[in-house]
């Protein structure tokens, strides 16, 4: 949620949550809970059909939370989590196993990359991940390996930061989203550089632009399925 002051790349983007950061992660986004909450409950009914011995990749884990919710109702779905930060893998490793989890789930340091190839996957959670990527190119290749690695008739849920920067609408929403950071505890200096931030730091592109990176991977029908502000969140079947 919080965003860093430098471009950053795929392979770069690990370099902002380091160890304070990450120690800090979940407290930061705390006063959010209420957004995320509903985005897991929301996960849970897109997935609802899918194996009870479902297996799920995480990519971009952070510390966790999208497993520790589906995994509450789902007792006998496996979880493989990928997350390119040491002080993050470390702390969902850590949580995993102080709730009992770990004989359900493998969480690895790396990228998606470092995935084994081959469509083994259920599902794939990308949440708020892509939007750091800031090459347009390295992003579409990041959803076509995403695609690679889902099962025939498994989904795609990815949520990203989301609208179109010029439409007469965005000013308006921004004032929100300014709003929803302050009640999280960022800073004026933060809050007067946040559509610098927006327009320069990460790669905010419109729901147009999110879905055809999603069709350009193979899926055929991108459906949007939940908005808060400017996140917004796409499940997408594998045919």
């Amino acid at each position: 949620m919080f965003i860093n002051n430098n471009p950053m790349s795929n392979k770069a983007a690990s370099v902002f949550f380091d160890q304070k950061f990450s120690e800090t992660y979940d407290e930061r986004n705390r006063n959010l809970s209420p957004i995320f909450k509903n985005l897991h409950f929301l996960l849970g009914l897109v997935l609802a059909d899918l194996p009870v011995n479902a297996h799920i990749l995480c990519v971009g884990v952070g510390t966790g939370e999208e497993i520790i919710a589906l995994s509450a109702a789902h007792p006998d779905w496996q979880f493989t989590g990928i997350e390119p930060s040491v002080p993050m893998a470390g702390i969902c490793k850590e949580k995993i196993q102080e709730i009992g989890l770990a004989d359900r789930c493998t969480i690895l340091n790396g990228y998606l990359s470092d995935v084994d190839q081959g469509a083994n996957y259920d599902a794939v959670l990308c949440l708020l991940v892509t939007h750091f990527i800031t090459d347009h190119n390295e992003r579409q290749l990041m959803f076509n390996d995403m695609y690679a690695r889902l099962k025939e008739g498994g989904y795609l849920i990815n949520a990203d930061i989301s609208d179109n920067m010029s439409s007469p609408q965005f000013q308006s929403i921004l004032e929100k989203w300014k709003v929803m950071h302050k009640h999280s505890g960022a800073s004026e200096q933060a809050l007067e550089n946040m559509e610098k931030a927006l327009a320069t730091h990460v790669s905010v592109v419109s729901k147009d632009k999110m879905e055809s990176f999603l069709r350009g991977a193979g899926f055929a029908l991108p459906v949007q399925f939940f908005q808060s502000l400017l996140i917004r969140a796409w499940y997408s079947k594998k045919e």
